[in-house]
């Protein structure tokens, strides 16, 4: 028994003295630094906002006078010239107001000269002392009040005549119809506030891109600077704008302070719209109208024979159509018109006579079949697009430059004693001169208002150990930034992280010290 228990003491002894001997003898864990060279290269400084892009000149058409719209003579897409007639109010009550003004008028005439002739015959006798001066006087003043009151009825009279014309909206400016708020038989109230019908833009050539920029961004953008912006329906095209405006009215929501910036761009044609396109869509358009005309027989014709339709429109359907299917279809498309125009004609034949565009545009709907030139759309930028911006503030060529990741970069969490680390204490506010300043304190807070100055800093290896150089940042890209101080040059190697996943997961749990610029 005492010999088995002096050999697992044995045992125990050997294991104790191997653990101890491994504890004494293993390597040092060494920390694996990442390093990145600090090189020369061009910076871009940008602003990345989102905006909306919106004719440069956009004039909204209202009405003076109230009542209700009994014409409108464009529609989506006109193109209008400025004085042309748009649309109409019902002048009925306003014709009743002008008459009304005619006859006050003729009324406060024919008041007026009677007067004029009684307060001369009162001077008359006035003059051979047949008159009282008390008379005379009450003459003249009566004589006095027509001519006022005349001169009121013809401003009444103007004021009916400038109603009545207001009845008549016509174009303000040359451009596009984009908008279209009201049809025909809709009541408009000019009481409080001017009812818009239309919205109209000058010119499409050119759009305005309007983004809203925060204030810590602001000072940075500059009129005259470049800026570049993608819009949803076009992703993989750029469009070059210019900065026309920075406002300094201040747009605040939730306590958010921002301010509009306006570029001007050039409106480029659609890819594929030029002459070649618009032959296709011409060629395209042929061959609809073919098809109707193919299906719906003409007026004053009879009904079209289905086996000259299908060899006319064999060749433009759709692959796998098949002769049976087309007769089919064809045999009931008129069967239904047959059915249809047995019924009753359509509201628009019943009330205006085809093509006679007085009468459509006193018609409920009749704008949408009137006639006139109508803009294609064939530019790319549309009115209400989103536009992601990129605004170029700032750049440099040929920098010192290091990447971000530098500058955030603290060794102090990896390294176990730090007084082993050359420069200013890890972990703690640096400032220029070595030492703290006079009368500053840490980042947070400082006596008398003031807030010590964070200074940005990287870190290199000197002996094997970390060692900081006070720089000072420029401009970034949100890649590298600009930085400049004494003793950089180019190829110097700097600290950017570790490599070490044991030591970085470990120093995640201990509290760091200030990091660089952010």
């Amino acid at each position: 028994m005492k010999r088995n228990t002096w050999i697992v003491l044995g045992i125990g002894v050997a294991v104790v003295a191997a653990g101890a001997g491994y504890a004494l003898t293993r390597p040092k864990d060494e920390v694996k630094w990442r390093q990145a060279k600090l090189d020369k290269g061009n910076i871009t400084q940008r602003i990345n906002a989102t905006g909306a892009v919106s004719p440069v000149v956009q004039v909204a058409v209202g009405t003076q006078v109230s009542g209700v719209i009994s014409a409108l003579y464009v529609d989506y897409n006109s193109i209008v010239k400025k004085g042309q007639l748009i649309a109409q109010i019902d002048p009925t009550i306003w014709e009743t107001q002008l008459k009304d003004a005619e006859a006050g008028m003729d009324r406060a005439k024919a008041s007026m000269d009677d007067a004029r002739r009684q307060y001369e015959r009162a001077k008359r006798l006035a003059a051979e002392k047949l008159l009282a001066d008390q008379d005379l006087e009450a003459k003249q003043v009566a004589y006095q009040t027509a001519v006022a009151s005349y001169e009121n009825a013809k401003a009444s009279l103007e004021r009916a005549k400038a109603n009545l014309g207001y009845c008549n909206i016509t174009a303000p400016v040359d451009g596009v119809v984009i908008s279209r708020l009201a049809d025909v038989g809709q009541t408009v109230a000019a009481s409080f506030s001017t009812p818009n019908l239309f919205q109209i833009a000058q010119d499409l050539s050119k759009m305005k891109v309007q983004v809203s920029i925060g204030e810590s961004d602001i000072d940075e953008v500059k009129v005259g600077q470049r800026a570049f912006f993608t819009v949803d329906s076009l992703p993989d095209r750029q469009f070059g704008a210019t900065v026309s405006l920075v406002r300094q009215e201040p747009i605040t929501t939730q306590n958010v302070v921002n301010y509009v910036v306006e570029m001007i761009v050039p409106n480029e044609p659609l890819p594929g719209s030029g002459e070649e396109a618009q032959g296709s869509a011409q060629a395209a358009g042929g061959h609809a109208r073919g098809a109707e005309s193919a299906v719906a027989p003409a007026a004053g014709q009879g009904a079209p024979d289905p086996e000259k339709a299908w060899e006319r429109m064999k060749d433009r359907l759709p692959a796998g159509t098949t002769k049976a299917d087309f007769l089919k279809r064809f045999k009931e498309r008129q069967a239904g018109q047959g059915r249809t125009d047995q019924v009753r004609p359509t509201a628009a034949t019943a009330q205006a006579p085809v093509g006679d565009p007085k009468a459509l545009a006193r018609i409920p709907g009749g704008a949408s079949q009137l006639g006139g030139p109508k803009f294609t759309g064939t530019l790319a930028l549309r009115s209400g697009m989103t536009a992601n911006v990129t605004i170029v503030t700032n750049q440099r060529k040929d920098v010192l430059r290091v990447p971000n990741s530098a500058l955030r970069f603290n060794p102090s969490a990896f390294i176990k004693d730090e007084k082993k680390a050359d420069g200013p204490r890890l972990g703690q506010p640096m400032t220029m001169g070595g030492g703290p300043r006079p009368g500053a304190q840490s980042t947070t807070g400082s006596k008398g208002g003031l807030v010590a100055r964070r200074e940005d800093r990287i870190w290199v290896l000197e002996n094997g150990k970390p060692k900081a150089l006070v720089v000072k940042a420029g401009i970034t890209d949100g890649q590298f930034t600009e930085v400049t101080g004494e003793g950089l040059q180019e190829g110097l190697q700097i600290l950017v992280g570790v490599e070490n996943t044991k030591q970085a997961n470990g120093a995640a749990a201990t509290p760091g010290g200030q990091g660089g610029r952010r």
